[in-house]
């Protein structure tokens, strides 16, 4: 009996501790780890401080990620020319007159544009001798501000020509030293200017540094186109007075060719500025009608055409100009 008890008893307490280990097994008490201590708040990248309720950090899963991009270098083709080709325009740039560029432009030729040069040096000599004493240099001094800006433009061709020339090297100095003369308004101020225009035709500059972009004003350029055409009609009104004039005939027609092409860049002066493609067109228009007057002239002089050429040629020319200012009115304030 007592055997008995003493089984029952030792049986219940097992059956009890075996109870009690199946209920610690399925609840996985045994499988948890023990939590780590929370991170000391002093150590560097603590997310808390001190008082802060510790927040547990979502962490992902760290993927593989591909190298970052490097961008490549533009290849040599995209890049745009820094050094524009050799004899050749463009109308806008970020240089003082501009960088040669990649359009070739015809012209009269050479000889007949350093003719015209000499002859605008020349004429502003004579104008400022008889503004000699003048009480009103500003009210007198138009004639000077028109050939001063024309100048401009024919030292402008003589740079930009793609023929060597007496004043090829000279023209960035000319064009700066005319500006300049251009733009004074005392006597004394013009003296002083026109003996540095003086200087500047015997200068050294570098002509590549040279473009179509604007160098004078439209409005005294425009009143230099009819003061060259009345030259023009007047030495070449017979044939006779022609050939014995020619060589005048021919650089006033140059100049007229060289302040057609150096007007592209002044769209903004006329009454339409937003026209600019239309302003171009009937500057070249001009320009090609000058150059080939020019042409008619030399022919004339050297049998190839008669006089009857020249006529026609110079007609095209003139009716070219109406034509531009049925279009435009430019501001010649």
């Amino acid at each position: 009996m007592q055997t008995t008890s003493f089984f029952f008893r030792v049986g219940s307490r097992f059956a009890a501790m075996m109870l009690l280990a199946a209920l610690l097994v399925s609840t996985g008490c045994f499988d948890k780890k023990p939590t780590p201590p929370p991170a000391d708040s002093s150590s560097p990248g603590s997310a808390t401080g001190k008082g802060a309720t510790t927040v547990a950090p979502n962490v992902k899963k760290m993927e593989p990620q591909a190298a970052p991009k490097t961008e490549e270098a533009p290849k040599a083709e995209e890049k745009k020319a820094d050094a524009p080709k050799e004899g050749a325009f463009q109308l806008k740039t970020s240089n003082p007159y501009g960088k040669i560029a990649a359009e070739a432009v015809p012209m009269a030729p050479v000889a007949d544009l350093v003719a015209q040069a000499d002859d605008y040096l020349e004429k502003l000599g004579g104008t400022l001798k008889d503004l000699d004493g003048t009480s009103d240099y500003k009210k007198d001094a138009d004639a000077v501000v028109r050939d001063a800006n024309g100048l401009a433009l024919v030292a402008l061709a003589l740079g930009m020509s793609a023929e060597e020339n007496k004043y090829k090297k000279a023209a960035p100095g000319i064009i700066t030293a005319a500006a300049a003369l251009g733009k004074v308004e005392k006597l004394d101020a013009a003296q002083k200017a026109y003996a540095d225009l003086k200087a500047a035709f015997e200068s050294t500059g570098d002509p590549a540094s040279l473009g179509w972009t604007k160098v004078a004003s439209l409005g005294p350029v425009m009143k230099a186109v009819p003061n060259l055409d009345s030259t023009i009609k007047r030495l070449s009104n017979t044939e006779k007075k022609l050939k014995k004039n020619a060589d005048r005939v021919n650089a006033a027609l140059a100049g007229v060719a060289a302040i057609a092409q150096g007007s592209m860049a002044n769209a903004a002066e006329t009454n339409k500025p937003a026209a600019e493609a239309e302003w171009k067109k009937e500057c070249i228009a001009f320009r090609d009608a000058a150059i080939a007057a020019n042409a008619a002239v030399h022919g004339c002089v050297d049998g190839k055409n008669d006089y009857a050429a020249f006529e026609a040629a110079y007609l095209a020319l003139d009716a070219t100009c109406k034509s531009c200012h049925v279009i435009f009115n430019p501001d010649q304030k």
